[in-house]
């Protein structure tokens, strides 16, 4: 039998060994405190130091090893509190021999009062850190006071939370997490920063150097802490859109939660359901008519809860705002008012009509640039694409009715009956513009500013609209109701600017003699459109309609759990 030939030679040997041995001594220097092991000490004096290595270690499993620091349970923020701990040399930040420090009492207070900041104290563990303070401020047994793992534990929850409280009160919750990780002010450094800055001042100090200074903001988060003293934020039942089909049966549901007397059968039919509305119609002051009706929906979800979930994200939408500069122009889409602020203060307010949800009113920072007196309208292509094209197709006469004129690119009009409307499709190769006179769209004064949606705001030639309480009823343009006060006050507030400025009566004579004329302005105020669905009104929130659905949308994609 011939024997295996074996190669290994001493040398070889020891090689291995000594490969076994790194590797071995490598996997036990692998091995770290987690906040998943129990650690014991033998009084407070030492829970600090365990603490440190359970805090390091820990975070080393979260962010090396990509572990949970539970079962289902991702630690947030867990790069930002690498670098914060780094610095504190993983040293518990919140507690001290077995107590929980100044600092942490003012945090757990502040999550008291999320509430008055539009925020939800459950975003930042509040249920989980009230149980663990809970068992470690009043449970004596050792295995829970002098338990490190409890204490770093707690430290890791209330750092990331703090964290998480920063970023939504400085900058909100409506951005997306990829955008805010790259904000170039919310660096670790920041954060380390803000937490010297919580030690040394008080909440309300703290707080109000995070959030935004406008006014409106906190006349709102005013606003919000005097609704909170009357709300009552019981669950009910939110019926959605895409519930069409249950709508009866959640109509009748929801009804249930607010007042049982308004059934009569707990198994309905048609006939129950029709008779419960007609109930809580009547109770409600709204049309009797038992019928599941949008408006019912809307009145049936509008509940203290939801409410509160708008205000939270109308003060989200203000940390969005850049600073407001002293003196701008701001029209609010579903109030269906423009105001002009100069140093905070309302100086003139407007009804205006906005855009109707099919063609909306885009939200929009630009500046007035110039007037037009008598001006043409140079109507846009969606306009044309959904009006005008079929309107031509059934009837070559309609843009002669409607006072339109057509032009080709060379700037020569076309005879409408002429053209084989039939043939185009998208689109017509020529622009149609309504000429200026009093029964112009614009009305008589046209307010320009640079956009790319080719809008802008106007008078009208019908202002019977300006008496209707809903008033998204444009093409997507903005019609002021006082454009003479807002073309006053603009061509004013150039001759306190600018020596170039054109005097208010020369405006007046023209729009008098029906003439265009462009007028530049010279200090060009800023604009502001946007979509706010609350404000306060005489100290007390008021709420408008979601008449485009984005706060709906933006709480179904970012409240929903909520």
């Amino acid at each position: 039998m011939i024997k295996p030939k074996c190669d290994l030679s001493f040398t070889g040997i020891i090689g291995i060994f000594l490969l076994l041995t790194i590797c071995f001594i490598s996997a036990c220097n692998d091995h770290h405190v987690t906040i998943k092991e129990k650690k014991i000490v033998a009084k407070p004096e030492d829970i600090n130091l365990s603490a440190e290595d359970i805090i390091e270690g820990t975070l080393k499993d979260v962010l090396h090893n990509g572990k949970q620091i539970e079962d289902s349970f991702q630690l947030k923020n867990a790069s930002i509190l690498q670098h914060i701990y780094n610095e504190f040399s993983f040293q518990p930040i919140w507690s001290r021999k077995g107590s929980f420090l100044n600092n942490g009492d003012s945090l757990f207070r502040l999550m008291d009062s999320a509430q008055n900041y539009g925020l939800f104290s459950s975003d930042y563990y509040y249920t989980k850190l009230s149980s663990l303070k809970n068992q470690l401020k009043h449970d004596t047994s050792a295995q829970v006071k002098l338990d490190a793992a409890k204490w770093a534990y707690s430290d890791l929850l209330l750092t990331s939370a703090f964290v998480q409280i920063v970023k939504d009160l400085s900058k909100g919750r409506l951005l997306p997490d990829s955008l805010l990780a790259t904000d170039s002010l919310l660096t670790p450094q920041f954060f380390s920063s803000q937490l010297k800055e919580f030690s040394r001042n008080n909440i309300d100090s703290f707080t109000a150097q995070l959030e935004p200074a406008s006014p409106e903001y906190n006349k709102l988060k005013k606003g919000l802490r005097r609704f909170l003293t009357k709300a009552h934020f019981k669950n009910y039942t939110i019926i959605k859109p895409k519930d069409s089909l249950l709508f009866p049966e959640l109509v009748y549901k929801r009804l249930s939660e607010d007042d049982s007397s308004l059934l009569d059968n707990p198994a309905p039919d048609s006939a129950s359901i029709a008779r419960a509305i007609k109930k809580y119609q009547k109770k409600k002051g709204l049309k009797v008519d038992g019928k599941v009706s949008g408006l019912l929906v809307e009145k049936l979800n509008d509940t203290d809860k939801e409410r509160f979930i708008r205000i939270a994200i109308t003060l989200d939408k203000y940390k969005m705002l850049q600073p407001l500069p002293q003196q701008y122009i701001w029209v609010n889409i579903p109030s269906y008012y423009l105001q002009v602020i100069d140093s905070d203060t309302v100086v003139l307010k407007s009804k205006v009509v906005v855009g109707k949800p099919e063609t909306k009113t885009p939200l929009i920072t630009s500046a007035i640039t110039d007037l037009i007196t008598y001006p043409k309208w140079h109507i846009p292509e969606s306009i044309i694409k959904k009006d005008i094209l079929p309107g031509l197709k059934k009837d070559p006469g309609y843009t002669i009715r409607k006072g339109y004129s057509l032009f080709d690119e060379d700037g020569n009009e076309i005879d409408p009956y002429k053209v084989t409307w039939a043939k185009f499709k998208e689109g017509i190769p020529y622009s149609v513009v309504q000429g200026s006179g009093d029964e112009n769209a614009l009305g008589v004064m046209k307010f320009n500013f640079p956009n790319k949606y080719s809008v802008y705001l106007h008078d009208t030639n019908q202002r019977y609209l300006f008496g209707k309480s809903k008033r998204a009823l444009s093409h997507g343009c903005v019609r002021v109701q006082a454009w003479q006060e807002l073309t006053n006050f603009i061509l004013r507030n150039d001759s306190l600017n600018s020596t170039k400025f054109v005097p208010v009566d020369s405006v007046n004579n023209w729009l008098a003699l029906k003439e265009k004329h462009l007028i530049p302005v010279r200090k060009k105020i800023p604009l502001y459109i946007r979509y706010f669905t609350c404000d306060v009104v005489k100290d007390d929130v008021v709420f408008y309609e979601d008449v485009y659905g984005d706060d709906r949308r933006i709480r179904e994609k970012i409240f929903s759990n909520k």
